[in-house]
C-alpha cells in the first residue's frame, strides 16, 4: 500500500498512457474505424481553426440517405434578385431549402436584398462549365498532360459525372446581399473571384462577410471554406461541416431521381411557399 501511495502519480499517468494506446489500436485496427476517426478528427481540427476545409476524402465519406425531397422553382420574391447572366432557369432549388430561404430574405433590413447567382445546375450545365474551364486549363498550361490537368481540374470544378454534394443536389446557392439595384456589399472579391485570405481584408470587408454568414447560419446554411457566396442546407458539403457523417439528405437530384421519375418530382410551381 505505501508504495501505491508514493507512487500513485507515476501509477494513474501509465493507466492514462495505456488507455490512449488501447484505445488508439482499437480505432486503427478496424478500417471502417479508422475512417470515421479520420472523418471526425478532420472535422475538429476546421472547428478549431486548425484546418482550412475538409477534404474531399472526408466530404466523400458522408452518407446520403436521400428524402427524395422534390425541386421547385423559386417563385417571385420583393427582397430576392435573380442575376440572369449566371443562373441556369429555371431557378430550381430542394422545397426546404427554398423555404428557408425565403425566410431571409423575409428578415433582412428594409434596404438590403438577396442576389442569387447560381441555384440547381443540371448535368448539361455541370458539363458545360467543366469543359469551358477545361478548355482554360489546356490554353494555359500547353506543356500539362491529360490525366494531369483533368487532376488540377477536379479540384477547381465539380466533374458531371461524380457528385460531391452541390449545385447537383438543388441544396446549395451562390449569392450576395445588395441594394435594390443589385449593386452588393464589399465582401473583398467578386463572385467567383479567388477569396482573398482574411488576414488582406478591410474591416468593412470582413464585417460583411461575417454579417452574410451570419445572415445564413439563421436559417442553418453552411457557407463552403474559401467561397463567401457559396452556402448549402442538407448536402454533402453541409453534413461534413456540422459533423453529421451520416447526416446528408439531399444527393445529385438526376442521379437520385432517375428510378423514379426525374421529371415528375420536379414542380415548375409552389404555391404554398407563399412568397410575399
Amino acid at each position: 500500500m505505501n508504495y501505491i501511495r508514493f507512487h500513485i502519480d507515476e501509477i494513474i499517468t501509465a493507466a492514462i498512457v495505456f488507455a490512449i494506446l488501447y484505445l488508439l489500436f482499437y480505432i486503427l485496427h478496424s478500417k471502417k474505424r479508422r475512417l470515421k476517426f479520420a472523418f471526425y478528427f478532420n472535422f475538429v481540427l476546421c472547428k478549431l481553426g486548425l484546418k482550412k476545409r475538409m477534404s474531399r476524402k472526408n466530404i466523400g465519406m458522408v452518407r446520403t440517405m436521400e428524402s427524395y425531397e422534390p425541386l421547385v422553382e423559386l417563385v417571385r420574391h420583393p427582397k430576392i434578385i435573380i442575376n440572369k447572366s449566371s443562373i441556369e432557369e429555371p431557378v430550381l432549388l430542394r422545397k426546404k431549402v427554398a423555404l428557408r430561404l425565403y425566410k431571409i430574405a423575409d428578415r433582412l433590413p428594409e434596404d438590403m436584398y438577396i442576389k442569387i447567382y447560381s441555384a440547381y445546375r443540371s448535368r448539361i450545365k455541370l458539363y458545360e462549365i467543366w469543359k469551358e474551364e477545361l478548355g482554360k486549363m489546356e490554353h494555359e498550361n500547353p506543356n500539362l498532360g491529360r490525366a494531369e490537368l483533368l487532376l488540377q481540374l477536379k479540384h477547381k470544378v465539380t466533374s458531371p459525372n461524380v457528385s460531391m454534394g452541390g449545385h447537383d443536389t438543388g441544396a446549395a446557392v451562390d449569392l450576395a446581399l445588395c441594394d435594390a439595384d443589385g449593386n452588393e456589399l464589399d465582401f473583398g472579391t467578386k463572385y467567383h473571384e479567388k477569396n482573398t485570405e482574411l488576414t488582406t481584408l478591410t474591416k468593412e470587408q470582413k464585417n460583411n462577410q461575417k454579417y452574410i454568414q451570419k445572415v445564413m447560419k439563421s436559417q442553418d446554411f453552411v457557407q463552403y471554406p474559401g467561397q463567401w457566396w457559396h452556402y448549402s442546407y442538407g448536402d454533402r458539403y453541409w453534413a461534413a461541416y456540422k459533423g453529421k457523417r451520416q447526416g446528408a439528405f439531399y444527393g445529385s437530384a438526376e442521379k437520385e431521381f432517375e428510378n423514379t421519375g426525374y421529371v415528375a418530382v420536379i414542380k415548375k410551381q409552389f404555391s404554398s411557399l407563399n412568397a410575399k
